[in-house]
């Protein structure tokens, strides 16, 4: 069905105005602008792309305008789930297919909810985009898998079976354990993983590529570092390790935060119109601090790999 995807997925933003309404423009500068950092994928609606704050209708005309733009350049994977009526995630992951997605993905149901539940759940999705490879979001200890209990690897692997067109996980954790049993039980599993500021570890224990906000904006970086990790150069690909970093401790900080430190990045830096964060997400619309953005700025522009 499909190969390994290997190397950097940067997570992509949502671009929007102050009405929420979809910057379908700045698709292809977006694009455009990973091609050129040698981005081997994209994550688009997950976390970082505010999916859980977004319409159907919202998601669906980001998913096309990406998918359009990209032309097939790199795969995009496009999160489907975070809905309380699961339908919705089985109308957006047939929609992703049909407009070339590579793969589609989902968190679990909820937290309330069974290892049972989710490969019900998971199933539908598959059978919605039976062309397309789908990817479990793995949050830590995946407990949004199992309804608070234990995940036990093998177990959650076999129970997958049933999902025919389960690839992969986007390995949200930093317990690299499970991580290496799951490539232990399966060794052609494809898992990337999301612990952004500890990707030379993962690399390490196994992962196949990595998937993250921070690389929405340090991806040449990342590239670079893995590049590094491959020759056995660990103490430089350490210290870019320790670079990004300190650009996801400047984000997180009080008044400003992950998104809306990536969305000024793209601004600021690369003249890339992010707009506004979802009016109806905890994060303010539009950091209006010019002393906080000026400072946070440096910071990026101190630790980013200059080329």
């Amino acid at each position: 069905m499909s190969k390994l995807i290997t190397g950097v997925l940067p997570a992509l933003i949502t671009p929007m105005d102050e009405h929420g309404n979809i910057l379908v423009d700045s698709a292809k500068p977006l694009i455009d602008w990973y091609a050129k950092e040698k981005a081997d994928g994209l994550y688009m609606l997950g976390w970082t792309g505010e999916g859980m704050y977004l319409s159907v209708q919202q998601r669906k005309t980001w998913a096309e305008a990406v998918l359009k733009a990209n032309n097939n350049r790199m795969p995009i994977f496009v999160h489907v789930g975070y809905n309380e009526n699961p339908d919705d995630s089985v109308e957006l992951a047939r929609h992703a297919q049909e407009h070339g997605a590579y793969a589609v993905a989902s968190v679990g149901i909820s937290p309330r909810s069974t290892l049972a539940d989710n490969v019900a759940y998971f199933k539908r999705i598959s059978e919605a985009a039976p062309k397309t490879p789908f990817y479990i979001y793995w949050t830590s200890n995946g407990e949004m898998l199992t309804g608070g209990e234990r995940v036990d690897p093998e177990e959650l692997l076999e129970a997958m079976k049933a999902v025919p067109t389960f690839k992969g996980i986007k390995f949200t954790d930093n317990n690299f354990y499970i991580l290496e049993r799951f490539k232990k039980y399966n060794p052609d599993i494809n898992i990337l993983t999301g612990a952004d500021n500890l990707v030379i570890c993962s690399d390490i224990m196994g992962a196949d590529g990595n998937i993250g906000a921070l690389q929405a904006i340090t991806c040449y970086d990342f590239k670079v570092l893995l590049e590094k990790m491959k020759e056995g150069n660990y103490k430089e690909a350490r210290e870019i390790q320790y670079r990004t970093n300190e650009i996801a401790e400047a984000y997180s900080v009080r008044n400003l935060g992950t998104i809306p430190g990536i969305k000024i990045v793209m601004e600021r830096v690369y003249n890339i119109p992010a707009g506004y964060c979802s009016p109806t997400s905890p994060y303010l619309p539009k950091v209006t601090d010019e002393a906080l953005i000026e400072s946070y700025l440096k910071v990026y522009r101190d630790n980013i790999i200059k080329r």
